[in-house]
């Protein structure tokens, strides 16, 4: 009997296998991409990672959400920090030129019962699309933050507005990319993880409705239960977001 790891792999080189045939890809073509795979071995380590999640990861987290029933979940990305202040009311941010904005919404069981003592991390961009922990010159502690949720399941966190940002391009995962025809960009996101005893850890980003990229993200990991719209309310944006945690 095939055990998993035989399985996985030998239906992944199948399939690499059926799409040589259907495109009847040349000796020459095939010595051409093991040659561009090797400039993977000379690139920084991150460039595995990257292209694997450029093209995997978001399937996974569709995946989980097939055993799912609370909110949607999405990709965490690579500047998730686990040592982060906590905060009560507010993210620590520069005057870096975007615009105030106050993330709000509940934290509650799928019968909408409150969570209290939930821990919510929350981390983004700057607007110039460079997180801190990552940045040497931002403050490790700005852009990001943990907020213990309360009895009543609700938060309310004043932060600024994100902007977009390429992945890392220069190396062979974007010169994929290039050849291929397509952009390295992801669109303006904030990022959430909540734990809770007795809950699945959630893990998603919330993307902007009319943002740029936001239909063509390049690691194609936007979903349209995540394109949220920014209201307009005491000079700053506001962005409204339940979570509905799935018991562990």
């Amino acid at each position: 009997m095939a055990n998993r790891v035989e399985t996985v792999v030998y239906d992944i080189v199948k399939a690499v296998r059926e799409v040589l045939s259907r495109h009847d890809v040349t000796f020459e073509e095939y010595r051409a991409g093991v040659g561009f795979l090797m400039q993977y071995a000379k690139a920084p380590e991150y460039e595995i990672p990257l292209v694997c999640d450029l093209w995997f990861n978001a399937t996974i987290t569709d995946n989980e959400m097939k055993h799912r029933k609370g909110s949607t979940t999405n990709v965490e990305g690579p500047y998730f920090l686990e040592n982060v202040p906590v905060i009560n009311d507010e993210i620590k941010t520069l005057d870096d030129g975007s615009e105030p904005l106050v993330l709000e919404g509940r934290v509650t069981d799928l019968a909408g019962k409150p969570i209290k003592g939930a821990e919510m991390f929350v981390w983004h961009s700057d607007n110039h699309g460079h997180y801190s922990g990552f940045d040497p010159e931002l403050p490790q502690d700005s852009y990001r933050g943990k907020k213990i949720i309360g009895a009543d399941g609700e938060y309310r966190i004043r932060t600024r507005v994100p902007a977009p940002y390429p992945i890392p391009h220069h190396g062979p995962s974007g010169k994929l990319l290039e050849m291929m025809g397509r952009h390295p960009w992801r669109p303006a996101h904030v990022h959430f993880k909540i734990r809770a005893p007795g809950f699945l850890e959630h893990t998603t980003q919330s993307y902007f409705t009319g943002g740029k990229w936001v239909d063509s993200d390049c690691v194609e990991g936007v979903r349209p239960a995540l394109i949220h719209n920014l209201e307009d309310a005491n000079g700053a944006k506001v962005l409204r977001k339940d979570f509905k945690l799935d018991p562990a």
